[in-house]
């Protein structure tokens, strides 16, 4: 289907470029645009491989290839291992399809997130699949670490909470079995970096405080590649590889290893490197980067670093899901005398190269050691271990990418591109040349590696110290009118003894019964009465509260017929508050609505509700006053000729006065 798309295409190029560029877009969905499969045709490719047909599981693929996250575990490389890889295409239409090698049929898994049981590291393949189309094949490698044996911490002398230490006790801690290199940290904080000791001693703990060890193994910088500390297998190797071609014989590279400290990265690249070849490993360590080798040379003459400049010459494209950001590149002279390690920051412009080291066979440096002596393409043990800064390849976190190959890079016009890849070159024995090649469409893809596996496996141990501490109170209760004395705890610390005044001490650490003054606590150290520490401040017992004077009303309201309720206002008292029955208590000092009856005052200090003072005697608020009884006439005299006005007398009734219009 795409050899007919790609015919078509080129025809169509023919007649214009504009129609090209109006529809590529919707017929090739590759990440960053990087497949150009119309206008590069690769001419100076010396293999022509992309018309056969074991080149279809690239060339048909319009796909993109799906995002990957590679996995890691830590095991005995005995026992399987659990490891969980992850791939996600680019919509939820494709069938994500798992394979257990770059040209196996049929795939062993279906799905996002695989998780193989293995006991060794593994190399997997996964692509994405949308109808008949594929994309290419991934590599993602699920990497099984070696967990270095148990290691145990013990202290001199004897830490425990029967015997607190005291402050200022230098300790010696030891640590046994574990792997080769020890680490020893403060809660967490560093104080010993990763060597060869096994002992740490200090003065400086406190009580509390928890020291741990951890160990990994580390590289023995002699380029043999066989330590625990690479794991159990190669990150990629070189199984499926062609027989090499003429100038891969002398340059090739078989296979990747990842060594990781704390803050680096030993590079493991088993391979050999003769007379004036070089091996370029590209990384691609974060976000952006280059998806074409279209950077800037390396400009610093002292000396350049030849074979990363010839192969940037003609720009090649790599995968589309790979954007290099760095170069290391290892050559050698015609020689072999000596091998140099650089990296590159790849840049528009002038690139950016960095001098790491040389080193040569049996004479390794701190950053570098080589042996080439590697028997051939099966080797996977001999070759270069290279230590890099885990910032100086820009990595913070994530996945890994790496592009490996070999140069010949004599300056006799035969420089070449070889046919050696990290992930192999399957079919040719041709190199492939400088010009300009669409790694899209060969066999060597970059290799998905986990962040997992660039943090090292470690085993810890710790202990958590005790120490006769400063003594401080746990809490103060202070005297009231209910309980006229204090009480004083001091915070527990275990196999020590309480005092309050530095003579007497006692297990209980509950001091009762105290009378106003200033104390001080101490501690020590039940075993031996060593280790007395005493506190900073004293600890203050305040004097017995003084209860609030006896209450008095300052005013009464009595109930009316028109107002049926009293109010009482107490005498006012300054830092107290007021209750008419002892329970329920307020800041104001005055009450309404009160119904008939006896209420006794009560006023209690707000800084302690036990100091209640009551009233000598009750208030009384009086009962609701009872009307008067309907007024009647008892008789009425009218007016006369003679007495022009009339009377009117109202039966009698006590208590009362009358008026005829209620305001009179």
């Amino acid at each position: 289907m795409k050899n007919k798309l790609l015919l078509f295409l080129l025809f169509h190029l023919l007649l214009g470029n504009k129609l090209i560029a109006e529809n590529l877009t919707d017929v090739v969905n590759i990440h960053n645009a990087n497949l150009e499969l119309i206008t590069t045709i690769i001419p100076s490719d010396t293999i022509k491989k992309y018309k056969k047909t074991s080149r279809n599981l690239k060339i048909t693929a319009l796909l993109s290839p799906p995002s990957t996250i590679a996995g890691s575990s830590c095991g005995d490389g005995i026992s399987p291992s659990q490891v969980n890889v992850y791939a996600f295409g680019n919509s939820s239409s494709e069938t994500i399809e798992w394979f257990a090698s770059q040209t196996s049929a049929s795939p062993i898994f279906t799905g996002n997130v695989y998780s193989p049981s293995i006991m060794t590291t593994k190399t997997y393949y996964v692509r994405s699949r949308l109808g008949s189309d594929t994309s290419t094949r991934v590599p993602v490698v699920a990497s099984i670490y070696f967990t270095p044996p148990a290691v145990t911490l013990s202290a001199s002398p004897v830490n425990n909470t029967s015997s607190p230490l005291c402050l200022g006790t230098s300790v010696t801690f030891t640590a046994s079995g574990g792997a080769d290199l020890f680490e020893f940290s403060v809660d967490g904080v560093v104080v010993q970096p990763m060597s060869t000791s096994k002992i740490f001693t200090t003065n400086l703990l406190t009580d509390g405080q928890v020291v741990r060890v951890r160990t990994r193994y580390q590289v023995s910088m002699d380029g043999t590649i066989t330590e625990k500390t690479w794991g159990t297998g190669a990150l990629e190797d070189n199984f499926l590889s062609a027989p090499l071609s003429t100038n891969a014989s002398t340059g090739y590279i078989n296979s990747l290893k990842i060594s990781a400290s704390e803050d680096k990265l030993v590079l493991g690249i088993a391979g050999k490197v003769l007379n004036n070849r070089s091996l370029l490993l590209f990384l691609d360590t974060k976000p952006g980067g280059f998806n074409v080798s279209n950077y800037g040379d390396e400009a610093d003459s002292d000396p350049l670093v030849r074979s990363f400049n010839l192969f940037n010459n003609n720009p090649s494209t790599f995968d589309s899901y790979f954007q290099a950001d760095y170069c290391l590149v290892i050559s050698t002279d015609a020689g072999e005398t000596n091998y140099y390690a650089n990296v590159v920051e790849l840049k528009t412009g002038t690139s950016i190269k960095t001098y790491l080291g040389s080193a040569s066979t049996g004479l390794p440096s701190a950053v570098m050691g080589v042996n080439k002596n590697n028997a051939g393409i099966n080797d996977y043990n001999l070759g270069f271990e290279v230590e890099v800064l885990k910032s100086l390849i820009g990595y913070t976190t994530g996945d890994i990418k790496f592009f490996g190959l070999t140069m010949n890079d004599k300056e006799d016009g035969s420089q070449t591109v070889t046919n050696s890849f990290l992930s192999p070159e399957r079919s040719s024995n041709l190199d492939y040349g400088i010009g300009s090649v669409d790694y899209n469409l060969k066999d060597p893809n970059p290799v998905v590696v986990s962040s997992a596996a660039l943090t090292p496996c470690y085993s810890e141990a710790n202990i958590m110290m005790n120490f006769v501490s400063i003594p401080t109170t746990a809490s103060v209760t202070q005297p009231t009118c209910a309980l006229q004395s204090g009480t004083i705890v001091i915070a527990v610390q275990p196999g020590v003894e309480y005092s309050i005044d530095g003579v007497t001490y006692q297990n209980s650490n509950e001091f009762s019964g105290l009378t106003q003054g200033n104390y001080t606590i101490y501690v020590r150290n039940k075993l031996d009465n060593s280790c007395v520490l005493s506190s900073v401040d004293p600890i203050i017992i305040n004097a017995i509260p003084t209860p609030p004077v006896v209450p008095t009303s300052t005013s009464i309201i009595q109930p009316t017929c028109g107002t049926p309720s009293g109010s009482i206002a107490i005498v006012t008292q300054s830092g107290v508050e007021y209750s008419l029955d002892g329970i329920t208590y307020q800041s104001s000092n005055t009450f309404t609505g009160l119904a008939p009856t006896d209420y006794t005052l009560y006023v209690r200090n707000l800084a302690d509700n036990t100091c209640v003072t009551p009233s000598a005697s009750v208030t009384t608020i009086n009962a609701i006053p009872t009307p008067p009884v309907v007024p009647t006439s008892t008789s009425i005299i009218q007016p006369t000729c003679g007495t022009p006005s009339g009377s009117i007398a109202i039966v009698t009734q006590s208590g009362v006065e009358y008026s005829l219009d209620g305001i009179t």
